[in-house]
């Protein structure tokens, strides 16, 4: 194989990685019983003309919208929802306003032309229009409405009125034309942020959806798998690549494979067509206008080895510990998409494969704690030199707090010695002072003393330029932001390193 052959070969590996793990927006997975529940709704909606209103609930990251996408991929595929409904997705981020809104829905709807320049009193009266204008056939029938709701809170801000919300949802308490309003949110208080008005034609219907749950709807036995684990089936299932990719017309029935060692336990060939397992679906690839014809040229021989590298990779040790550090700080499964997109945009010809020690360290360097040290090192000269003043007062008092005209004291003494040091006048000094309190790099000390109450901190009786303080921060972090830090001036550098006396 040359160097020519195996070049082309990854370029196309890394291209259908690539696509597959960020452009693939409709595979959904897990999650079976909330996934049943939207289909449900729309479906009925689509077909049974009924109008329902939900709210999708779950922290960023947990597939909120993807579950909307594969349940809209999957209705597409029963019913002609181009022809039988509308769907209307609204951003609570970008439309903001009721008259954003409405220009948004007349657009998707495509009744710019109906509009025209028509002056409607209220907002209500613009939608009646806009729904009056779909209704067709000798009853008047209405088509279904699909209304998508993201950042759902922000369409409930306390400073605006939600007439937006209170028109739909009105809408479909009252039945008047068939409906489905579906909310998606982060916020587990999302309720309270509703007028009573809103309140009281929603239908009250939560779908809870929360990361790394793997329940099944159908098995009365149902049982959870564990994060690691999950995660370690979407490395596989992201990574690996379809099999039927690389075949031609005149290739054998599917055989059964031979594999040795660990493989074997995540690979177990069985005598079926499994070529279409790990593709991306077609209305994927015709999003982002591919043609999976070009993909024709990889042997299969090359995508079995693939496969097989990437099964043992999953059971190797290394990448479980790394993923059981992974699911320790966050459960976030687009972080983690993230990473095995920056492991697959390394391959090259010099480096076919993916080694366990490259998934460590982009784990290391995503989630690992040196968020302390970034914080630090976005601090401003003066803020970090009053960090600074503030660890050698520290060592200097065997770990008294120190409050603000101790650290001044010593800064101003170190500004006074180095003449390329600029004078900053004393109110900006207590400026910088607050705002490292305000970001937890330091933080005041408890009154354990005080007569009133045992939780008294010192900030409560004693003016702000007297108050004790300590540093929140570890040493080993102030270190290590000093020591990578490129633009901290020489002296800053020298005064940190010198030992205090």
């Amino acid at each position: 194989m040359t160097m020519t052959n195996d070049n082309v070969k990854i370029k196309m590996i890394r291209k259908y990685l690539k696509l597959k793990i960020i452009e693939n927006n409709v595979s959904f997975k897990n999650h079976n019983q909330e996934k049943n529940s939207v289909y449900d709704l729309m479906k009925r909606t689509v077909l049974q003309g009924e109008s329902h209103s939900a709210l999708i609930i779950g922290p960023r990251g947990s597939g909120k919208t993807t579950l909307i996408n594969s349940v809209l991929h999957q209705l597409s595929k029963e019913v002609d929802i181009e022809s039988d409904a509308i769907i209307v997705k609204l951003n609570g981020l970008i439309h903001h306003d009721d008259k954003i809104s409405l220009k948004s829905i007349t657009a998707q709807m495509q009744l710019e032309n109906a509009v025209g320049d028509r002056v409607f009193g209220t907002f209500a009266e613009n939608l009646s229009f806009l729904l009056s204008c779909l209704q067709s056939g000798a009853d008047r029938r209405c088509k279904s409405m699909v209304f998508i709701l993201e950042e759902f809170d922000m369409f409930c801000h306390s400073g605006r009125t939600q007439t937006l919300l209170y028109n739909l949802f009105d809408i479909t308490h009252s039945k008047q034309s068939p409906m489905c309003v579906l909310g998606v949110t982060n916020r587990l208080d999302v309720m309270e942020l509703l007028e009573k008005r809103v309140k009281s034609r929603f239908s009250h219907r939560h779908i809870f959806l929360f990361p790394n749950e793997d329940i099944e709807a159908n098995n009365t036995n149902s049982t959870s798998k564990s994060p690691v684990q999950l995660l370690k089936a979407l490395l596989v299932d992201l990574l690996s690549m379809p099999s039927g990719l690389g075949k031609r017309d005149d290739m054998e029935t599917p055989r059964k494979r031979k594999v040795k060692g660990k493989k074997s336990a995540y690979i177990e060939e069985m005598e079926v067509d499994r070529s279409n397992e790990y593709s991306i679906p077609t209305e994927v690839l015709e999003r982002c206008k591919m043609d999976v014809r070009q993909f024709a040229e990889l042997d299969p021989g090359y995508i079995e080895d693939w496969n097989s590298h990437i099964a043992a990779l999953a059971m190797s040790d290394i990448v479980t510990d790394s993923i059981e550090k992974f699911c320790y700080y966050t459960a976030n499964e687009q972080i983690y998409r993230n990473i095995l997109f920056q492991l697959v945009c390394q391959l090259s010809p010099n480096k076919p494969y993916i080694d366990a020690t490259d998934l460590t360290t982009f784990i290391d360097k995503t989630v690992a704690p040196e968020h302390r040290v970034k914080l630090l090192q976005s601090l401003s000269i003066l803020e970090l030199s009053l960090v600074i003043a503030m660890k050698h007062g520290l060592e200097i008092f065997d770990g008294q707090p120190m409050n603000f005209e101790m650290v001044l004291h010593r800064y101003t003494k170190f500004a006074n010695a180095n003449s390329s040091t600029q004078t900053v006048p004393r109110p900006v000094i207590l400026k910088a002072f607050e705002h490292l309190q305000a970001l937890e790099i330091i933080l005041p000390v408890r009154n354990t003393d005080s007569i009133y109450n045992s939780s008294d901190t010192t900030a409560s009786r004693v003016q702000k330029e007297y108050k004790l303080y300590t540093l929140a921060v570890p040493i080993d972090d102030i270190n290590e932001a000093v020591k990578n830090f490129k633009a901290l001036p020489t002296e800053i550098s020298h005064w940190y390193n010198n030992s205090v006396v």
